[in-house]
């Protein structure tokens, strides 16, 4: 496996031990794996350890800022959680058109799109008018573009308390294949994708496993086409997962081998074949849904006053809390993901504001080309096309004043 430069590498241990301490202090070392463990299982006990929903770090997913301290007053590095999720879940009924609905809520992807709002939060840092403020922000002017990057010595971690999610029992076990084949959720189970008809693709909600999902991010980045047009890509130093080191081999080939060769990206100086590092930490869960709620799904980012509980089934939040004028569905859905980056493209001082969330996506020329490219390449080695959403991206937001006066916002299908 080709590894990143070496100056992405994460810390294996902390603190530095002195040659002249006794082996005794060797036993105290905290190796990377057990710090991104500990402050994980940490965050999350500090929010939810008084309730039910503390049963749910049984499926976990965080992604953990990392920052280099050396230099500066503390010597070594900090790490710190700024989005996670759980769940074990897929919407599982039709089509729908606003963007107000939360397809898919595994663990791996409502941690992502909790790390989405974080990237907002910090995008908006960056742009305030408070010097204090821009200095705390993780971003900073691209030397190559004029996007934003993670400051030098900041990077983005993954831990999973277990293995992403294999194939239903129905289909042949991906452990034992040299090739990983493409998975897809529908009706509320993994098929592989070869096996699922374009007729049922076609009308109900489909989502790509988390294997594949990591996949994509690995060319891609984790931010997404909208925040593309505002930073360069952002990937993932290293994955974290509770499981034995047994896994790691399909891991390899999930991760690595099934873009042997890699995608041609010459053309596209910001993206890469980006492979992240793997650790495997003692297997303290169990891949099985929570005892309680069992198809509730959680998410938090940093900043967040409380944890947001989405019924997966339904794609819907369980309680109202979270929502708001500017957006009545989910914070993590398509819907308000297009109000964070209209709130963001205004900031900047763009003019004419793009209020289509596909075309605002399609608006980020380079990333759908490399995505294009990446389907494409993917199915040129036999893995199957990448399917694509293009219906339930069809939406846009609309703002009207209510009889108050006061400004709010009506999502509705542009197709029609």
């Amino acid at each position: 496996m080709e590894s990143p430069p070496s100056t992405t590498r994460p810390s294996h241990s902390t603190p530095a031990v002195d040659p002249e301490e006794s082996e005794d202090d060797e036993e105290n070392i905290i190796t990377h794996e057990q710090r991104c463990a500990a402050v994980t299982y940490n965050t999350f006990y500090h929010l939810l350890s008084d309730c039910d929903y503390y049963k749910h770090r049984t499926n976990l997913a965080a992604f953990i800022i990392g920052k280099d301290e050396s230099g500066e007053q503390i010597d070594g590095d900090t790490y710190q959680v700024v989005a996670l999720g759980t769940g074990v879940t897929c919407y599982q009924d039709w089509q729908e058109y606003q963007g107000l609905l939360v397809h898919d809520c595994h663990a791996l992807v409502a941690a992502r799109r909790a790390l989405l709002r974080y990237l907002y939060k910090e995008i908006n840092m960056y742009h305030s008018n408070l010097d204090e403020a821009r200095e705390k922000s993780i971003f900073c002017p691209s030397q190559q573009s004029q996007s934003l990057v993670l400051k030098p010595n900041i990077f983005l971690h993954l831990y999973l308390s277990c293995m992403p999610e294999t194939a239903s029992p129905s289909c042949p076990s991906w452990a034992a294949q040299s090739s990983v084949p493409l998975s897809i959720y529908t009706k509320g189970s993994l098929h592989l994708l070869s096996d699922c008809p374009p007729s049922v693709a076609a009308a109900r909600v489909c989502s790509m496993s988390g294997i594949d999902k990591l996949l994509k991010w690995s060319v891609l980045g984790v931010q997404g086409a909208l925040l593309s047009q505002i930073m360069e890509p952002l990937y993932i130093t290293s994955i974290v997962i509770g499981a034995s080191e047994q896994n790691k081999e399909f891991l390899s080939n999930a991760l690595v081998e099934r873009l042997q060769p890699s995608p041609d990206l010459s053309l596209f100086l910001q993206y890469k074949v980006h492979t992240p590092y793997l650790f495997f930490g003692p297997e303290s869960n169990i891949n099985l849904p929570p005892p309680v709620h069992s198809t509730h799904s959680l998410n938090w980012s940093k900043g967040d006053q409380n944890v947001e509980i989405l019924d997966g089934s339904t794609g819907k939040p369980v309680e109202n809390d979270s929502t708001s004028a500017s957006c009545p569905g989910s914070r993590i859905c398509k819907a308000a993901m297009l109000m964070y980056y209209i709130g963001v493209q205004r900031l900047v001082g763009k003019e004419q504001l793009q209020d289509s969330y596909y075309h605002a996506k399609a608006s980020s020329d380079q990333y759908q080309r490399v995505k294009a490219l990446l389907s494409s390449h993917l199915n040129t080695l036999g893995y199957g096309m990448w399917p694509h959403k293009l219906c339930v991206d069809r939406f846009k937001a609309n703002t009207w004043k209510d009889p108050d006066g006061e400004s709010c916002v009506r999502f509705q299908c542009d197709l029609c």
